[in-house]
């Protein structure tokens, strides 16, 4: 005799079995609709990057035209970049003089790319001449449109989320291009440089023993000028802050920071500042 309990589990597979292909009959699709991986949603407020599956990542020198003048700059995007999520946009430019390999070699952007991961894509730009001019009918300042242009048809990039920083001469490239391109940029950072005011979140760090940018001569202005425009407390408390640190100064709108780096050197970007870099870049969404 058939045991009980087998033929139980036979009838019960077969009814299975039965109703499966009656349900395959009815929707032939069935299994690869419970299969199918669903298609990534598009990226809301992406730049048209978002919508290719760009592989170029790592380091690259980049040739484009501004007008009818070649200029170059290098890329780096993270090994593990991905299209579906957009990005900050950081643009960096060099001291008089120097080219885009600076900040990467004298001052260690490769730290803060290392913090960025795949947050964030990277520009460091020549200069023509080895000099930036923030003049309102510059070439530069057209250069900067065109590198937020050129990266964000590649790349899935966030044009709210557009960072410059700069040295010395780029310093006061970028604290002029923030005024001229209030509307382009999310954030400043100035090293060893002078000028700015637009009201922006910025970031500056100054050597107290500058002897080619004078910090007495400038660091103290930009820093006012920035609180002022910003609506931070006034007078600033930039004096009191501690040497070789960076601290927000007070009574900034949680919008609208101004941060202050002094530190004990010279006429340099001090790489203890690079973590509070990258903080200030993240934290402003």
């Amino acid at each position: 005799m058939i045991n009980k309990n087998l033929l139980w589990v036979l009838l019960f597979s077969a009814s299975c079995q039965s109703t499966d292909r009656i349900a395959k009959r009815i929707d032939p699709a069935r299994d690869s609709k419970n299969t199918q991986q669903q298609s990534p949603q598009p990226v809301v407020g992406g730049s048209p990057g978002c919508k290719l599956e760009n592989k170029d990542t790592g380091l690259m020198n980049v040739s484009i035209k501004v007008g009818n003048t070649p200029r170059t700059f290098i890329r780096v995007v993270n090994k593990n970049y991905n299209h579906n999520s957009k990005h900050a946009l950081v643009i960096g430019y060099h001291g008089l003089g120097l080219d885009g390999t600076s900040p990467r070699v004298d001052h260690k952007w490769p730290i803060i790319e290392d913090l960025a991961g795949d947050q964030a894509i990277f520009i460091y730009g020549n200069a023509l001449g080895g000099q930036w001019n923030a003049g309102p009918y510059s070439a530069d300042v057209i250069f900067f449109d065109e590198i937020v242009k050129t990266v964000g048809d590649l790349y899935c990039i966030d044009k709210k989320r557009v960072f410059v920083h700069g040295f010395s001469n780029g310093a006061f490239f970028v604290n002029g291009l923030a005024s001229l391109r209030k509307d382009a940029i999310r954030g400043v950072i100035s090293v060893a440089g002078g000028g700015g005011g637009t009201k922006i979140p910025a970031m500056i760090i100054h050597g107290i023993q500058d002897p080619n940018v004078g910090y007495y001569s400038y660091a103290p202005s930009t820093v006012n000028a920035y609180a002022q425009a910003n609506g931070c407390k006034m007078p600033t408390n930039a004096e009191g802050i501690k040497l070789d640190t960076c601290q927000l100064l007070d009574g900034c709108p949680k919008d609208l920071p101004v941060r202050f780096c002094r530190w004990n050197g010279n006429h340099h970007w001090p790489e203890f500042t690079l973590p509070d870099v990258w903080g200030f870049i993240s934290s402003l969404n």
